[in-house]
């Protein structure tokens, strides 16, 4: 298994939680990588609060991840990758 931080509503960080996750399978041309160490940029916390939604009142459709700043290792490659 593996975990991953995600939010079902829009808000401030205590919106946040720690899941367990089923590892996905990279699809063609992706990877997936073994995060050892992440971040959180004005991009991340934005969208978190719901800046970029077109009605931040309303909850996310399916719980969202967040973090697009990550180091690691990659662990799996999908079909065509280079």
């Amino acid at each position: 298994m593996a975990y991953a931080v995600r939010y079902s509503r829009y808000g401030p960080p205590e919106v946040l939680t720690l899941e367990e996750v089923a590892p996905p399978e990279p699809g063609p041309g992706q990877v997936r990588v073994a995060v050892r160490a992440a971040g959180v940029n004005p991009a991340d916390w934005k969208i978190r609060s719901g800046a970029f939604s077109a009605d931040a009142s309303q909850p996310p459709k399916r719980p969202q991840g967040t973090g697009l700043d990550l180091a690691g290792t990659v662990e799996a490659v999908g079909p065509k990758v280079t």
